[in-house]
C-alpha cells in the first residue's frame, strides 16, 4: 500500500519519516501534523544539533525525529485471550 508523504511523494505505508528543519516553530508544526495524520513520533530519534546553516553560514540548530504510521503499533500488554 502506497500514501503521500507531506511533500507529495509516495511512499510505502511503512516508511518512516524524517522531519528536519532549523526552525523550533517549524518542526513542531510539522511534526503535529503527521501525528494527526495518525503519525507516531519515534522520541528516541528525537535530536537538535548545532550545525553551521548551509544559507546563512551562522551556526542554528537542527530539529530532527523520525515519524512512522501508526499502524505498525503493537500492543504487548494486552492479553492474547480474554
Amino acid at each position: 500500500m502506497c500514501t503521500e508523504d507531506v511533500l507529495g511523494v509516495a511512499v510505502s505505508a511503512a516508511d518512516p519519516i524524517l522531519v528536519r528543519d532549523w526552525d523550533n516553530n517549524n518542526f513542531h508544526e510539522r511534526v503535529l501534523e503527521l501525528e494527526s495524520r495518525g503519525y507516531v513520533a519515534r522520541r528516541e530519534t528525537y535530536t537538535v544539533i548545532a550545525e553551521q546553516h548551509p544559507e546563512t553560514g551562522y551556526i542554528v540548530h537542527l530539529y530532527s525525529i523520525e515519524l512512522y504510521p501508526a499502524a505498525e503499533i503493537t500492543c504487548k500488554c494486552a492479553p492474547a485471550d480474554h
